[in-house]
């Protein structure tokens, strides 16, 4: 992707090397931006890809398709997370888990800092 960058695009428009639109200004002459097919080009491909990548087949006349597009995705990564209100129990390898995070040492030394009957 990248932003517009036709010679009457608006230099600077949303920060340094931000260019955006302008509709022109006859007083001063200024033109309205000109489209290119590269910017439309990408803003396409962007759009599209999102939507195939969610298994939608592309129909022109259907006008949600990034929105299902988009909320499909999400739904697919959600599946893969871990439940908070688990609170680990859906942990699939607990002892990596442990070992990942760096607790394997700290849980052998606590092992016997309490002795089990007092």
């Amino acid at each position: 992707m990248h932003r517009i960058d036709t010679p009457t695009a608006q230099k600077d428009k949303f920060g340094q090397g931000k260019n955006g639109f302008t509709n022109g200004d006859p007083a001063t002459g200024r033109r309205a931006t000109d489209l290119n097919s590269d910017m439309w080009d990408a803003v396409q491909e962007e759009v599209c890809t999102v939507i195939e990548a969610a298994g939608i087949q592309l129909s022109k006349g259907e006008h949600t398709q990034l929105h299902a597009a988009i909320g499909r995705l999400i739904d697919e990564q959600v599946k893969t997370r871990l439940e908070k209100n688990q609170n680990g129990a859906d942990i699939p390898n607990k002892p990596l888990f442990l070992q990942n995070v760096g607790l394997g040492e700290t849980i052998n030394l606590a092992k016997n800092a309490v002795p089990a009957t007092r």
